[in-house]
């Protein structure tokens, strides 16, 4: 069977938030899938959604049409998905990216929203899930269809990996500093490199230096620390709030700009990734962000140095889409021994 990718444009943002959809595509590409291609300007997105995309359905009568979820407005996203489903003769396969319901729409108030995103994933023959949480969390509502985990994500990763140094056990943090205010309150002895827009503090401790933005492409070459840290919400003791809660369903893209780079990482031990990172020993599991500085005092060089080689492994796998290709292979194979049972 033909497999086809539905590329999906989304505006660039400065803090690398369409490059996991991006590296996706491309390690598609990589495996010889036929694209989808889309326009660039919003004009010309719904002008093809309407005009041009029913009839290149209509060509397909077999095979998979993948799509990473969401995309597009949601308007536009029900007619993809249901060009897909009722003109293509093809299976519709979603890679989930966000689940909004258990991110920012919470609460009886996203009702009406939370419903149409949850009709939009009903609607797929098969799904790539972010974590076995999300899955049980899908099932529950009664999303029936063949479902693989991905558990984390890959990197299309063009600098070269960091070298080993001399641990001093430092950390760094990448990502959207405007919600992470847990930052106001770290006072660890850990030096902690920050990057990203929006400080969410212009008084942090003397140990965070905060070193400014830049693009996915070249972050990976300023990450010169022992750890990358993944945490979100307001707290130091716990992830807390939405965006806390959500790591136990979620697999932030930025555990995977870390590992890419060759840097182990620091995860909150209730977060989806943690088992993952427990599984590949590249790094370390914690229940709150005040146990940490003991927690790198005890850890040794040589315990340290086993950490990044591990590391080292999993970047090479990441950069080369391997954990993608497991989870689409996997999910295909179901879908096709439930065609033949049938």
């Amino acid at each position: 069977m033909k497999n086809y990718v539905l590329l999906w444009h989304d505006s660039a943002r400065a803090d690398g938030g369409i490059k996991a959809k991006e590296d996706t595509n491309n390690f598609f590409k990589a495996e010889g899938y036929r694209i989808i291609d889309t326009p660039y300007g919003k004009v010309a997105k719904v002008l093809y959604v309407f005009f041009v995309l029913p009839f290149i359905f209509l060509t397909i009568r077999q095979g998979n049409v993948i799509v990473q979820f969401p995309s597009g407005k949601v308007f536009l996203c029900r007619w993809i998905l249901n060009g897909i489903k009722y003109l293509s003769g093809a299976r519709l396969i979603l890679v989930i990216h966000d689940i909004e319901a258990l991110r920012l729409h919470v609460g009886q108030e996203h009702a009406d929203e939370n419903k149409q995103e949850l009709e939009f994933l009903q609607m797929a023959d098969g799904l790539i899930s972010l974590s076995p949480k999300m899955t049980t969390w899908l099932r529950d509502r009664n999303v029936v269809a063949p479902i693989t985990e991905l558990n984390i994500w890959d990197y299309d990763n063009p600098q070269p990996i960091q070298p080993k140094h001399a641990y001093d056990k430092s950390l760094c943090f990448a990502g959207n500093l405007a919600k992470s205010t847990f930052l106001k309150k770290y006072a660890l002895k850990n030096k902690l490199l920050l990057f990203g827009k929006d400080p969410c503090s212009a008084d942090y401790a003397k140990t965070i230096i905060y070193e400014g933005v830049f693009s996915p492409e070249e972050l990976p070459t300023k990450l010169k620390a022992d750890f990358g840290l993944i945490w979100d919400g307001a707290e130091v003791t716990t992830c807390s709030g939405n965006f806390g809660e959500y790591l136990k369903y979620n697999a932030p893209h930025k555990t995977s700009l870390y590992l890419s780079s060759g840097l182990p990482v620091i995860v909150w031990e209730e977060a989806a990734v943690a088992k993952v990172i427990k599984q590949y020993g590249c790094g370390l599991t914690v229940k709150s962000l005040t146990e940490l500085s003991d927690v790198l005092d005890r850890l040794t060089p040589k315990e340290y140095t086993k950490l990044y080689e591990n590391t080292v492994k999993v970047a090479e796998k990441m950069r080369h889409g391997y954990f993608m290709r497991q989870a689409i292979e996997t999910l295909i194979k179901k879908l096709d021994n439930e065609e033949k049972d049938e």
